[in-house]
């Protein structure tokens, strides 16, 4: 199938559909993004987010990224520093100590791209990494998952 812009809006839709089941009673909300175009063709995009957390996606035929993002916050009198980490998918399961038996990998020929280890449904791979290995520090707000996105350096702003 040729991607249009079309189909990629209502693959994203189809995904979220079913990750909703997951990541909403955790107290995400997802927001879609405008479709775009890229060297690889259309592609739809948007994120969960709750708080200053975010779990990003894209979607071409089916989700084709993931990363996980969240945001530290330093008020001082005159200004707030702002550090944000990201870790894409592969990078936060073996952070869990689940990277030989997460269902959803990085794909090796594509940068950033991810498939399901068994070659089939990338979504039912996501949910079952999201259920099995990262509700304990993704159901609710948690120190570990901070220190988790801390092991990598982030990026820093001051406003």
């Amino acid at each position: 199938m040729i991607a249009n812009e079309k189909n990629v809006a209502d693959s994203l839709a189809a995904a979220v559909t079913r990750i909703d089941a997951v990541l909403s009673p955790w107290g995400f909300v997802f927001t879609a993004d405008d479709v775009r175009y890229s060297h690889c063709g259309y592609y739809a995009s948007g994120h969960y987010c709750r708080g200053m957390t975010r779990i990003g996606l894209s979607c071409r035929e089916t989700i084709d990224n993931l990363f996980y993002e969240h945001s530290f916050i330093k008020e001082f009198a005159f200004h707030q520093e702002k550090e944000s980490c990201i870790l894409g998918h592969g990078a936060f399961m073996k952070a869990l100590g689940h990277s030989e038996d997460c269902h959803l990998i990085a794909c090796h020929d594509i940068r950033d791209a991810i498939i399901a280890r068994d070659g089939g449904d990338r979504v039912a791979a996501l949910i079952h990494d999201l259920n099995l290995f990262a509700a304990p520090v993704l159901r609710e707000p948690s120190e570990e998952f901070y220190a988790v996105m801390r092991r990598k350096p982030g990026i820093w702003s001051i406003v």
